[in-house]
């Protein structure tokens, strides 16, 4: 089908230095955004030390040796807030990045820029920023980790969906493993890891020719030839859930039933990349009405998809405060899975999922370079390097019918599914 002619504007573009680095660029008047990125995250975690990639990331952006501390502290209060204001500092499963979100003036981005890269270049690593980002990780661990219910059913779920994919592994730590992190440790994962072949730089904003000077100034020069890949096989990949399975999780102190279910799906840039997020947004719309049950409703039912080179999942959450709806919410979940199996979706309902899709995929490209920065970083950090994916949104969403979610509800929304339930404890 055809879209509304909303133009998707110039693609990005990218070159690489001649050490392998690449950088990617896109003129915007307004964006102002950059960062450097990494293609790896909790995944490369070697076995016993989980946390390690976490770890780097917090002592790598603590100093460099151009800036005091007092200096690297105010510049980033200055222009970046606190630190979940406009600063994009972070790791995820597959990626890390240091950069910021869309700034005023191209000489704030310059400036912020600057220090990042000087930051990375220096690795400025000592035993005082282990103790002291170790603690901060540990805190971490509790405040965005374990007392959120989503992140911990969502944690479970990874475990229950594969046997060696390093995929189980969290994001933030491993506590006792933490612990036994030594200095070496980091020293050594950084020169293993953060190298040339596995780095990337994004500056969106200026023309590209300045994003090009900008990589040659800073990382032209940059580090040896290392690893980019984790030590894991793929072996571990998508495979259709034989049997159901279950996991039930007692946590003190909450007041709501968290329920989240999951099932297996192609890795991303699969050949259903951009049918699977119609699928989401129609699953999610379409179950919102199921979900409310006369007083009994959940307030939001986030249907979402986990997705890496390595590894795919699709996952519905809902949380109620009846101890009896976590049976009847499974069962309207697994309705509409049939319905969706048997039966063509009703033509409205998907021509909503589909131009939703369309505008997650354009809008970062029209107005939004803090989305399309992360558009960019996800395609990166899984195999997309030339952006090739990327950039076919709208013709890959124009061949998406509803026979095709029929087909996708039939291969991936099986009877069989993964199951995580968090109750409150008894007494």
């Amino acid at each position: 089908m055809r879209f509304e002619a909303i133009s998707a504007g110039k693609p990005v573009s990218f070159g690489t230095l001649p050490n392998g680095m690449r950088y990617y660029g896109r003129f915007d008047q307004v964006a102002n955004a950059a960062g450097i990125g990494v293609k790896l995250g909790s995944m490369w975690d070697p076995s016993g030390k989980r946390g390690l990639a976490h770890l780097v990331e917090h002592m790598l952006c603590r100093s460099a040796r151009k800036y005091t501390d007092a200096e690297v502290n105010l510049t980033l209060r200055r222009y970046l807030g606190g630190s979940d204001s406009d600063i994009n500092v972070r790791i995820d499963k597959y990626s890390t990045f240091y950069g910021h979100l869309m700034l005023l003036k191209p000489t704030h981005m310059r400036t912020c820029f600057d220090l990042f890269a000087n930051m990375l270049n220096d690795r400025q690593l000592d035993q005082q920023g282990l103790d002291v980002e170790k603690s901060r990780i540990q805190n971490e661990y509790r405040l965005r980790g374990i007392d959120l219910m989503e992140e911990v059913a969502w944690d479970a779920l990874h475990e229950m969906a594969y046997t060696r994919n390093p995929v189980r592994n969290r994001i933030d730590c491993m506590p006792e493993e933490l612990a036994t992190i030594k200095l070496g440790d980091v020293r050594a994962f950084v020169r293993k890891y953060y190298v040339p072949q596995n780095m990337f730089m994004i500056v969106l904003g200026p023309r590209f020719k300045v994003a090009e000077r900008m990589a040659r100034q800073y990382f032209e020069k940059f580090g040896e030839q290392g690893q980019a890949g984790p030590d894991y096989d793929g072996s571990d990949g998508y495979a259709p859930l034989k049997e159901s399975a279950f996991r039930t999780i007692d946590r003190p102190g909450i007041n709501q039933h968290h329920v989240m279910l999951g099932f297996p799906i192609e890795e991303f840039g699969g050949k259903n990349h951009y049918a699977l997020n119609v699928l989401m947004h129609l699953v999610e719309h379409l179950l919102y009405d199921r979900l409310q049950e006369q007083d009994r409703g959940v307030y939001r039912n986030p249907v979402q998809l986990s997705r890496s080179k390595f590894h795919g999942l699709f996952t519905v959450h809902f949380a109620s405060m009846h101890d009896d709806f976590d049976e009847s919410g499974v069962q309207a979940v697994l309705s509409l899975c049939k319905q969706l199996r048997e039966q063509l979706t009703d033509p409205a309902a998907f021509q909503a999922a589909l131009h939703r899709t369309f505008y997650e995929w354009v809008g970062p490209f029209v107005n939004d370079a803090n989305e399309l920065i992360e558009l960019i970083i996800d395609s990166v950090a899984n195999g997309d390097e030339d952006l090739v994916l990327l950039h076919a949104g709208r013709t890959e969403l124009e061949k998406v019918t509803r026979g095709t979610i029929m087909n996708l509800a039939n291969q991936y929304l099986t009877p069989e599914f993964l199951k995580v339930h968090i109750r409150p404890a008894p007494g």
